[in-house]
């Protein structure tokens, strides 16, 4: 799934690179397109497998924790200065991805652990975004996205390797022309506004995925998932709000 997540995305984006020319080729951000597409390939190769184990709305609601471990990658690469606002949230966050997996009261499962493991990734790819687009194209930086993280997928994919059938190969054409979108809209978000006016945005995923896990899957989400969903939620909102209020911007 994560290799032609990857390829076909590359694939939707050829026309592009087409359209621009020789130029796209002409970058100083070269490593971090390369960086970019591992941090992406590590996070497909952990999410989709850790979603495969846990039920939709408990995956989105530990995805929460991206921004929160983006904040202290931007206080250590991207010169982020500490605030005891940053630390305070990261803290309060962290308590709501406990109160979800609730260590000690059941065994943390290897699903939960993967999908925490990509949120990681996704912070550093994020964190990776944020820098690029003070000099690139939000469409160029998904372009070489998906050309560093082709090969890492398919390196992986090759030792699991099934021919898709028809129907499967339809939903992963849709999965990766999502995920496409997705790419192109938040660079767009991250080039036109600050970072605290776009993350609080993100936690929409949980009422989304869990109406979807809902309708489409028919799964329940647990009084647990909503509540950590909350907390983390409330860490991320008064994140934005203080640093707004402070004048100050968060790179992601």
């Amino acid at each position: 799934i994560g290799f032609f997540r990857a390829f076909i995305a590359l694939l939707l984006m050829t026309p592009y690179a087409i359209r621009t020319g020789p130029s796209i080729w002409q970058s100083k951000n070269h490593k971090a397109f390369a960086a970019r597409g591992t941090t992406g390939a590590i996070f497909v190769m952990c999410f989709f497998p850790g979603v495969a184990l846990m039920e939709i709305a408990d995956a989105q609601a530990l995805t929460f924790t991206t921004p929160l471990f983006g904040m202290v990658l931007a206080m250590l690469f991207l010169g982020e200065g500490f605030r005891l606002n940053r630390v305070l949230a990261l803290a309060v966050g962290f308590a709501g991805a406990l109160i979800i997996i609730r260590p000690g009261f059941q065994s943390v499962s290897l699903g939960a652990a993967l999908v925490l493991l990509s949120a990681l990734s996704a912070s550093g790819s994020g964190t990776l975004y944020k820098l690029i687009t003070r000099s690139d194209a939000p469409d160029k930086i998904v372009f070489f996205h998906g050309i560093y993280m082709t090969p890492i997928t398919l390196a992986g994919a090759l030792f699991v390797w099934e021919w898709p059938t028809l129907w499967e190969l339809v939903l992963l054409i849709v999965t990766a022309a999502l995920a496409t979108l997705n790419q192109r809209f938040l660079g767009r978000a991250f080039a036109s506004a600050d970072a605290t006016v776009i993350f609080p945005l993100v936690f929409m995923r949980l009422p989304f995925g869990a109406l979807l896990g809902f309708f489409i899957l028919q799964e329940v989400p647990g009084l647990w998932v909503w509540a950590g969903g909350a907390v983390i939620f409330g860490a991320a909102v008064y994140l934005a709000r203080t640093s707004a209020q402070a004048g100050r911007k968060v790179s992601l």
